[in-house]
């Protein structure tokens, strides 16, 4: 098989379980933002923690995203959906970046989760009515 279809259909493969725009957003948003904490600690270690972040926040974060987007657009009640897809993926983020920092490399790990602890509920707040509402539109047009 050609090289470049199958790397093709890995990246469409992986776009059904990554949000590849927010998670390229996010990834350079929050790495940006670690790398400052911890600017204090010399460009190396500091260079680390925002890269650990920022690959996490890829992968990890435009994986959660879709799960907020299954689970937003799979229950009917409106406000059953909101609170289930925002809870979750809040704690889901908030534990996984903390666990991330926890490892080797990061020289303030609860201080490196503080503006996920801050920004990752409004953010899913956001981001759940945004899919949830491109859902509808896109099932209105539908019919």
């Amino acid at each position: 098989m050609d090289p470049g279809k199958i790397i093709k259909r890995f990246i469409a493969f992986c776009g059904n379980i990554i949000d590849y725009r927010l998670g390229i957003i996010g990834a350079v948003f929050m790495g940006s933002v670690v790398g400052y904490i911890n600017s204090d600690h010399g460009a190396t270690l500091a260079t680390i923690a925002a890269m650990k972040q920022a690959i996490y926040t890829f992968f990890v974060g435009g994986i959660i995203i879709k799960i907020l987007d299954i689970i937003v657009n799979s229950i009917k009640n409106k406000t059953i959906a909101y609170f289930t897809a925002i809870i979750s993926a809040s704690i889901l983020t908030i534990g996984m970046v903390y666990i991330v920092h926890s490892m080797k490399g990061t020289p303030k790990p609860f201080e490196s989760t503080i503006p996920t602890i801050i920004l990752a509920p409004p953010g899913y707040v956001y981001l759940a009515k945004l899919k949830r509402n491109n859902s509808e539109v896109e099932l209105a047009a539908e019919e």
